[in-house]
């Protein structure tokens, strides 16, 4: 991998770096350690699934390596973070992988529940970033309904799910959901729906609603939103993650009308997350509003 934390409880991330990482150790224990053989070695926590990880070539770099990266322990670093083997075998940095979107974790503890918490503190951020990469902005009642949707389906326990992705596998696990009187920015996209489907209709303000027919009444339509196809890749000289998922949109028929990749931004969710409220835009709303649908989960362990 190529980024790394500090400790657990943080919520960024960082390049590695032999600048970077002097400058947020000073150099100090717990993160420069002597091993067994009396070599100088370097440790941070992992990003995505909080476990420890050595920091590898930071200054005397392998073979065939162009920079340093960071590797996750079997063993030691409990000084640092607590490992968490499950956590760890379904971190992308320690072995990427295709999951499937009923896989999921045991126990509502760890790894997941910081995943849950995190999502209802930061749940306006959420939004603003998924409706920033959609092109939509969804309304009140929406939200609630994918919200319910991610609870019943427990997608903070998919094994895809992660620190870094929050914000899109919330959007992947609600299923499909009607964008009928939803509010569309994106120009392609309402380029497609006043193409595809003649039975509706765009308000002054942007809302997709019941057009009307040249004898005046009005159609009957559907148009449905998923999120499909999660991908996650690992370049294998550095590590750096990439991870993708398909927006969808759909009308009768299953017959797609619109669809579009979204690369997950990690750096800019963690970025967005750690700005503080004094300069931020906040909408304690929407935070109330994941706590009202979720945050009984958190009282239940």
């Amino acid at each position: 991998m190529d980024v790394y934390k500090l400790r657990p409880e943080e919520t960024g991330q960082r390049t590695i770096s032999k600048t970077q990482f002097e400058a947020d150790t000073l150099c100090k224990s717990p993160w420069y350690q002597f091993n067994r053989q009396g070599k100088k070695v370097q440790f941070a926590v992992c990003p995505a699934c909080d476990n420890p990880i050595q920091i590898i070539g930071l200054y005397h770099l392998p073979a065939r390596v162009s920079r340093p990266f960071g590797k996750h322990l079997a063993t030691g670093g409990e000084d640092l973070a607590p490992h968490d083997p499950e956590a760890r075998e379904n971190c992308p940095f320690f072995k990427p992988r295709r999951h499937q979107k009923t896989d999921r974790k045991r126990r509502l503890d760890g790894l997941p529940l910081k995943i849950l918490q995190t999502l209802i503190t930061q749940f306006d951020r959420v939004v603003y970033l998924i409706q920033k990469e959609t092109g939509l902005v969804f309304s009140t009642a929406m939200l609630g309904k994918m919200l319910d949707t991610y609870r019943a389906e427990k997608g903070y326990l998919y094994t895809g799910a992660t620190l870094t992705n929050i914000p899109w596998v919330f959007a992947y696990m609600t299923d499909s959901q009607p964008l009928f009187m939803q509010k569309v920015t994106s120009e392609a996209l309402r380029n497609a729906v006043r193409s595809h489907v003649p039975a509706a209709g765009i308000t002054d303000d942007g809302r997709i609603s019941r057009g009307s027919a040249p004898d005046g009444r009005k159609r009957f339509f559907t148009l449905d939103l998923c999120f499909i196809k999660h991908q996650i890749k690992r370049d294998g000289e550095d590590g750096t993650l990439t991870e993708t998922m398909d927006m969808v949109i759909s009308i009768e028929n299953q017959q797609v009308i619109y669809r579009k990749e979204i690369v997950f931004n990690h750096d800019y969710f963690q970025s967005l997350i750690q700005l503080p409220d004094a300069r931020s835009s906040r909408r304690p709303a929407l935070v109330d509003l994941a706590r009202e649908h979720l945050g009984h989960l958190c009282d239940m362990r």
